[in-house]
């Protein structure tokens, strides 16, 4: 047979296929139509919240940062009001935590009173975040800071167990060593006598006409999601 012959049965039988196709598939033409319709609906639509989910992401982000250079806890708080869900809200609610914690550390040689309320509340905060299973630094992070505040607490055995989380959990992590430390520190005898002593100990008033140099404005409160 020719190659041009050859071709031309070919090409007639391709059209031929295409036709008994199209027949088979005109009753149900409409239907398919609505259906590629809507899958192009969707799409749009798709593509639309991704749009916006990303430009919102970019700004709380920016929010975020912007609140971490003022220092202002106000700042933090709106961030974690505004932008519930997002990445930089847990980090700005881990920074609240981390303020509560170190003022609840320092206040404890002078106030004890306000340094257990700022220490519960911090970790009030870390075992909120901790609940919402975040992952990477920021879970490390949230793990330790529980740890220290039921140390500084003195709830050593609830601290202990966070410690040895941390140190396993995240072997390669920047506070593995020092959750490692800590662990050792409070397996020894001495340590536990040290904190039972402190337990017991009041801080003195300071004089009337001293300035105080501690940090006892309340940290702000995000609303609760």
């Amino acid at each position: 047979m020719q190659p041009d012959r050859q071709h031309e049965l070919e090409q007639n039988d391709l059209a031929g296929n295409t036709i008994d196709l199209l027949e088979r598939i005109r009753p149900h033409l409409r239907s398919i139509l609505t259906a590629v319709g809507i899958l192009f609906v969707g799409l749009a639509a798709w593509t639309l919240v991704s749009s916006q989910q990303t430009a919102a992401r970019a700004q709380s982000w920016e929010a975020c940062m912007n609140a971490l250079s003022s220092g202002k806890t106000e700042a933090l708080a709106d961030v974690a009001r505004r932008h519930p869900g997002t990445p930089a809200a847990q980090w700005a609610r881990l920074t609240l935590a981390d303020t509560s914690l170190d003022q609840g550390c320092d206040l404890l040689f002078a106030d004890r009173v306000q340094g257990t309320t700022r220490l519960e509340d911090a970790a009030a905060r870390y075992a909120e975040l901790l609940a919402e299973r975040p992952a990477g630094m920021l879970a490390e992070r949230a793990v330790f800071g529980l740890a220290k505040a039921n140390e500084a607490l003195g709830r050593l055995d609830e601290a202990r167990k966070g410690y040895e989380s941390v140190a396993a959990d995240f072997p390669g992590g920047a506070w593995a060593g020092l959750a490692s430390a800590r662990v050792a520190a409070l397996s020894r005898e001495s340590t536990r006598e040290w904190y039972d002593w402190f337990a017991g100990w009041t801080p003195a008033p300071p004089p009337a006409n001293a300035v105080s140099t501690s940090t006892t404005e309340p940290v702000a409160e995000p609303a609760k999601q």
